[in-house]
């Protein structure tokens, strides 16, 4: 019997061919990968916003030495005193910028709450509270300025709530008010430079912000 004959040669299955993918499923493929490249891409633009903050907020201001410490007495005469250069016997910054200059001022909630006010001026101004111990706790810059005049006043969370018993019922009170999460700790105000010629400018600017009682 011939090949053509045998009956098992007529009816064997046909060989199967690899799966096609229809022409009609790519667009659904390409819009699931632009989706995961859109979210892969949004979530890298938070992440890099999250540590941008982060690096802004958490870097050290000053060298290896408790700041507070080091720094306690400086603008006790109701001004911030320059740091950069930091004055004889005291610690530097831990990242000069040399196109900025910073000044501060320490202060004690234990005699009461502090009153920290600044003019601004032609240079952009920030100001810093740094916690005993290390930390910034609060920061604002001089676009939160009015009339000219960037104005706070940091106390503890007693004399806090002290002042809003004190308040007038049903006023609220315009002062911007800042609780310290320690009794002690740093004002410092940075002022950065446009040109190299503005750190006379820069130096007046930052030397200028007031750390006085707020009783």
């Amino acid at each position: 019997m011939s090949t053509l004959d045998d009956p098992r040669e007529l009816h064997a299955a046909p060989a199967t061919k690899p799966p096609r993918t229809s022409v009609a499923g790519w667009p659904g493929l390409l819009g699931r990968g632009l989706r995961r490249l859109v979210l892969l891409t949004l979530m890298g633009l938070v992440l890099a916003g999250i540590v941008h903050i982060l690096a802004v907020l958490l870097i050290p201001v000053l060298a290896e030495r408790d700041a507070a410490s080091a720094y306690a007495a400086l603008g006790d005469g109701g001004h911030a005193e320059l740091v950069t250069p930091p004055a004889a016997g005291l610690p530097a910054l831990a990242e000069p910028d040399p196109n900025s200059v910073s000044a501060v001022c320490g202060y004690d909630l234990g005699t009461g709450p502090v009153r920290v006010s600044a003019q601004t001026g032609a240079l952009p101004l920030g100001l810093t509270l740094h916690r005993h111990g290390g930390g910034v706790a609060y920061a604002i810059t001089d676009r939160a300025a009015i009339r000219g005049v960037l104005e706070f006043v940091v106390m503890t969370q007693e004399q806090l709530d002290e002042r809003l018993a004190q308040d007038e019922e049903g006023e609220t009170s315009r002062e911007l008010r800042v609780v310290s999460p320690s009794p002690q700790g740093l004002i410092v105000a940075r002022v950065m430079l446009r040109h190299t010629v503005d750190r006379g400018e820069a130096e007046a600017l930052a030397t200028s912000v007031a750390c006085t009682s707020a009783d």
